[in-house]
């Protein structure tokens, strides 16, 4: 017997088990961690002769063992910390659980015995890997994932139609199925996988797309995969770049193979020689005909060197007019400098101030020359 305490929770959770302990997001798992990160099956705990072991389910999050991420099998030792996405477990290589824990069940085959929708678990002949999938899919075929050895899935199809497994096949609701399905190394002579079951032969009845599931009319275009025998329609195989039989080796077929590139060396990117051509085209300058002139180019009038010219001279005629002709020049500078877009407005900013000046002194000059009484002076 062995047990699990999970420390990620409060209260503290914890459950034993004889045989094996199916972990996941799942409720059909025997230990049950729902987070988006931990996959649908993450990893499972099975016995070995007198010891325990764990191995990752090719989860994305993976599977920590005392802090190091497992590959393979790994053997579990009393006090032992397992680490799946967030959630923090210890194993005890007893069934003795702390006090105070809400203690929760774990079936002889691992899974959650209070899950009432449980489906068909099976499990991979060669390395034990389990697999849930619905009941709508007995009879199905495939290869496992981790170790590549066929898979049966048992029971007859409803249709009467053998169908490969798929990726996804574990993700829909599964219905109750009929009778219990043992596994662990104590049932494993009950286990499904291990009797001997009829090789599943492609029926020629068969005549649903493997990839879009619509039935495949007299005169469609159709396309057999020639290692699982599954027909599927021909837009459909280019589409999914080849078959879509879980474990078939012509998954993917159609990808381009991947081009070896030296680092530091530029892209081996080929276009096309009529795209070059006609961007060479366009990219070519077209020669102008000798007859054709151009216009001389019109030089913009030097308005500030004019202002500065002519705020000097109403600064000079400003002294004999009240610093009337000042005050205009200064008026349009001001009205140069703002309209003015390239913000260079350092000649008209010293024409305004050269005004600014001539009107005051022409003021007091003009004052002084026509005897006129400013500011209370005669």
């Amino acid at each position: 017997m062995a047990s699990v305490i999970i420390h990620s929770d409060e209260p503290i959770q914890a459950g034993s088990f004889s045989h094996r302990a199916l972990i996941g997001r799942k409720p059909f798992n025997g230990i049950q961690l729902g987070q988006r990160i931990v996959s649908r099956i993450h990893a499972w705990i099975d016995k070995d002769g007198d010891s325990f072991y764990i191995r990752d389910a090719r989860s994305r999050g993976g599977t920590f063992v005392n802090s190091v991420r497992t590959d393979g099998k790994v053997l579990l030792r009393d006090g032992d910390e397992i680490k799946i996405g967030t959630s923090k477990m210890t194993f005890h290589a007893s069934d003795q659980l702390p006090e105070g824990a809400i203690a929760f069940n774990i079936a002889e085959n691992g899974s959650n015995p209070d899950f009432e929708d449980p489906g068909i678990l099976i499990a991979c002949e060669s390395c034990g890997a389990p697999m849930w999938v619905p009941a709508t899919m007995a009879g199905a075929f495939g290869r496992c994932a981790i170790c590549a050895g066929a898979i049966t899935v048992p029971g007859e199809p409803s249709s009467g139609i053998r169908r490969p497994l798929t990726p996804n096949d574990s993700i829909v609701d599964m219905p109750a199925i009929t009778g219990a399905v043992e596994l662990g190394d104590a049932a494993r002579p009950l286990d499904p996988l291990a009797a001997e079951m009829p090789q599943p032969q492609p029926s020629a009845t068969a005549r649903d797309c493997g990839i879009c599931r619509s039935p495949i009319l007299p005169g469609d275009s159709t396309r057999t995969c020639a290692s699982c025998s599954q027909t599927y329609h021909a837009e459909c195989w280019n589409e999914n770049r080849g078959c879509a039989a879980y474990g078939c080796p012509e998954v993917g077929s159609l990808d381009p193979p991947p081009v070896a590139v030296a680092v530091g060396a530029p892209s081996p990117v080929s276009f096309p020689e009529e795209l070059v051509a006609a961007k060479t085209e366009v990219a070519a300058p077209q020669a102008e005909p000798d007859s054709i002139e151009q216009p001389p180019e019109e030089k913009a009038f030097p308005w500030d060197f004019a202002l500065l010219g002519m705020s000097v001279l109403g600064f000079v005629i400003g002294t004999f007019t009240f610093g009337l002709s000042a005050l205009l020049v200064g008026i349009g500078a001001v009205i140069y400098a703002i309209r003015r877009k390239d913000g260079n407005h350092r000649l008209a900013t010293l024409s305004a101030v050269i005004c600014l000046v001539g009107v005051a002194l022409g003021v007091f000059t003009s004052s002084i020359i026509f005897k006129v009484p400013m500011w209370g002076i005669r």
